[in-house]
């Protein structure tokens, strides 16, 4: 247990150091296990540490939090993998879902306040460094993958936003028809 351990450590401390190195080493394939498990541990801590500041149901953050976790890991890693075959990204999908994996490290400060805005623009950092490697691209067409839907699901929050806000203008303009 003390060696996985150990091995868990020397990893998060690669990934959040030195992540050219890291994801410039790191296979590419080989299956999906041991990024998966060091990114349910990633989720632990991070439920864990949730669990002592808000003092939330311990069950949600630490169990459901890490299988949730695992769950928008893939589906990260699919959206992903497609925005890094638009700007002809050369990588595959393990490889992609690998980069989100050990993004993951950054869960588990993500949980401290104020620390987990900036741990988050860390986190598309890492995927930035991670996929100039593993699609084997410029920086900036990295850039352009990891932000395609970063942007897309701001303009949908700002279109869900403006007809939230149409809708309730057109209701209070019916409401003072009415006198």
């Amino acid at each position: 247990m003390s060696e996985f351990i150990d091995e868990f450590i020397g990893t998060w401390k690669k990934v959040i150091t030195t992540p050219g190195d890291f994801f410039k080493e790191m296979p590419t394939s080989g299956g999906y296990e041991e990024p998966l498990k060091f990114a349910v541990i990633n989720y632990i801590i991070a439920g864990i540490g949730m669990t002592l500041i808000s003092l939330g149901s311990a069950f949600f953050m630490i169990v459901a939090m890490p299988i949730f976790g695992i769950i928008g890991l893939f589906i990260s890693g699919a959206i992903l993998y497609i925005c890094f075959k638009i700007v002809g990204g050369s990588g595959s999908y393990e490889g992609t879902v690998r980069i989100v994996a050990y993004a993951s490290a950054v869960n588990a400060v993500a949980w401290i306040p104020i620390l987990g805005w900036i741990v988050a623009l860390y986190a598309i950092y890492l995927e930035i460094v991670g996929g100039t490697f593993v699609h084997n691209i410029t920086t900036m067409r990295s850039v352009i993958a990891v932000f395609i839907p970063i942007i897309v699901i701001g303009i949908i929050v700002l279109v869900l936003f403006a007809a939230i806000l149409a809708m309730i203008a057109s209701m209070g303009l019916d409401m003072n028809c009415g006198f």
